[in-house]
């Protein structure tokens, strides 16, 4: 892949965006990255499968478990979330969130408000993950590693402008408003990064949440590199493996594996 003599957009901060890329492909090559977009490929049927319109109110501890082991901040969390909500109460809230009526908003944000024993940022991730990866078409992926409100961090922040309206803790917002902000943004970047090649790694907007993985995981270990020792820094996984734990597919993982 190549990065060079491309068009800035206003919102997209591109000139960074290509710079967070070819720093990641230096790490990671063309046919690693790609097979991350094919396994979120992958990952999007298991969501689509278990969470069709036909099927969610059949979801089952075990299927549960497959999903949540596919959520960075939730892996092994499917023991905790059953035993602080009913699975027929879970089944019910994500029957709500992705066939309700209601406006995508107040959807999420009942969904998140429902869940319990989980932090708060946790129920944002399942609730974006499943909407995402049950209808990737219409839906996107967030979570406080792509944007996290209160602190205005996140790799969206290290690639777009202040145009792009994401907005800072203390706003008043919602988690449903901003998974909407998040949604407008997240677009924006999909579009340039697809016009000029750094949202490649799969596709549609999965291409999109690779390019994500990436700023993000670039950024974690330009941070550690300088606050840390060399040798600490010897702990940190190789770019592709960490793009694959915060997106829910390293290949190591038991996608059935259960535990807290």
């Amino acid at each position: 892949m190549h990065y060079d003599s491309v068009t800035i957009d206003q919102t997209v901060d591109a000139e960074a965006a290509l710079e967070f890329m070819k720093e990641a492909t230096k790490l990671a090559t063309t046919t690693q990255l790609d097979d991350v977009g094919d396994r979120l490929a992958e990952k999007g049927r298991l969501f689509a499968d278990l969470l069709a319109p036909e099927r969610i109110g059949d979801l089952d501890e075990e299927g549960l478990a497959r999903l949540t082991a596919t959520i960075f901040s939730l892996r092994r969390k499917a023991g905790r979330l059953l035993r602080a909500n009913s699975l027929e109460r879970l089944r019910d809230g994500l029957t709500a969130l992705l066939y309700g009526e209601a406006p995508l908003a107040a959807r999420f944000d009942r969904f998140v408000g429902a869940v319990e024993g989980v932090e708060r940022g946790m129920a944002v991730a399942l609730a974006s993950e499943c909407l995402h990866f049950a209808d990737p078409g219409r839906f996107w992926l967030w979570t406080h590693w792509i944007w996290n409100p209160a602190r205005g961090t996140g790799a969206l922040a290290l690639v777009t402008q202040k145009e792009a309206g994401l907005g800072v803790g203390g706003d008043g917002a919602s988690d449903g408003e901003v998974y909407e902000r998040v949604g407008r943004a997240m677009a924006m970047v999909d579009a340039q990064g697809h016009a000029v090649g750094f949202s490649r790694s799969g596709r549609g907007l999965y291409g999109t949440d690779v390019f994500l993985a990436c700023v993000y995981a670039v950024y974690m270990y330009t941070v550690f590199r300088v606050k840390l020792s060399q040798e600490f820094n010897r702990i940190l996984p190789e770019l592709p493996e960490l793009v694959e734990r915060v997106l829910g597919v390293h290949r190591r993982e038991k996608s059935l594996e259960r535990a807290d």
